[in-house]
């Protein structure tokens, strides 16, 4: 019974059990939560007084919780987004306790009612061509290092993959020796689990194929100076040193995140339908891709020219179609 009031052991079969099994949650979410809790367990235990160990179920109380929300906004300086990808886990947590104890059914529903904040969609940022070109002229390759540096910065310009996506990448992965059999492939590990593959560019199979020669199938694909893999904070240090060298990108804050938008605009421009960009960048639903319909005013120009009044209507009627007629009579 102790077991069922004291919050450590709902906590430890959340994060060990419920969400590695049950749910089979991406790493990257496992780890939100966990730090989710981690803030959230001492902001709790300086507000009781109470060691972490000895709280129970119900000290995570409506108060605590929007107080500790509070805190994230106003002391840590966290967003709207931040804040509420925080509740997220928190009414996970809630839904998990309530639905496996009814004794704590009502707390459940006073947690899970904690509304999210509203925050503003922030606007899509990349680069145009040229900046892009500027970035990847950076790095010295002339050096195994710039080298290196090159093909990354290549590789994501290419895929638009997240940077989990490039740092957990295989040789094992990459499909070189098609020639002109098949296109050249990448299989990239998404969120969720989920898997897609994208074509690579000769440029980009030429520079990769250099770079994995002689490695095991199962060696990291892109290594630092160390040799060791790159990390997440390697990957936009990367990003941030040669967005620094270039002039056109003073004062814009730079991502890797930036560089995954850039593939999307610029496939967007090049006149691929929105469902192929979905499926490039492997988002689940094409709500997230649509943002990438109004990324450029020539865009929005050539569609209000489509419905400009006093604009002659080209084409015929459909009933002087004869071939048309024709053919909805074969019907």
């Amino acid at each position: 019974m102790h077991d069922l009031v004291t919050l450590g052991p709902w906590l430890r079969r959340f994060l060990s059990e419920h969400i590695v099994t049950e749910r089979n949650l991406a790493r990257n979410t496992r780890s939100s939560y966990r730090d989710t809790f981690s803030l959230l367990l001492p902001f709790i235990s300086r507000k009781l007084r109470k060691p972490v160990d000895r709280l129970a179920v119900r000290d995570l109380s409506t108060q605590h919780v929007l107080q500790f929300l509070a805190h994230l906004e106003e002391d840590r300086g966290c967003s709207a987004r931040t804040r509420n990808q925080r509740l997220a886990a928190i009414r996970a947590f809630a839904r998990f306790i309530g639905s496996r104890d009814p004794a704590h059914i009502e707390w459940c529903g006073h947690i899970r009612a904690i509304a999210s904040k509203k925050s503003m969609q922030q606007p899509v940022g990349w680069l145009a061509r040229p900046e892009m070109e500027a970035m990847l002229a950076v790095p010295d390759r002339k050096t195994p290092r710039g080298r290196d540096e090159y093909a990354l910065l290549l590789f994501l310009y290419n895929t638009g993959a997240r940077v989990s996506e490039a740092t957990q990448l295989k040789v094992r992965d990459l499909q070189l020796e098609h020639g002109n059999r098949g296109h050249d492939l990448v299989t990239l590990h998404g969120k969720g689990g989920k898997t897609r593959q994208c074509p690579l560019w000769p440029e980009t199979k030429a520079v990769l194929a250099q770079r994995v020669l002689g490695r095991a199938a199962e060696n990291a694909v892109f290594v630092s100076r160390l040799g060791t893999p790159f990390t997440r904070f390697g990957v936009y240090r990367l990003i941030e040193r040669c967005a620094a060298r270039v002039p056109a990108l003073a004062g814009r804050t730079i991502t890797p995140h930036v560089i995954r938008h850039t593939t999307a605009c610029h496939l967007v421009l090049a006149g691929v339908d929105i469902n192929t960009v979905r499926a490039w960048l492997g988002h689940v639903s094409i709500s997230t891709t649509n943002i990438y319909a109004e990324i450029d005013i020539t865009l929005k120009a050539q569609a209000v020219a489509l419905c400009e009044v006093g604009q002659p209507q080209l084409g015929r009627s459909w009933k002087n179609d004869k071939d048309l007629m024709a053919f909805l009579k074969s019907l």
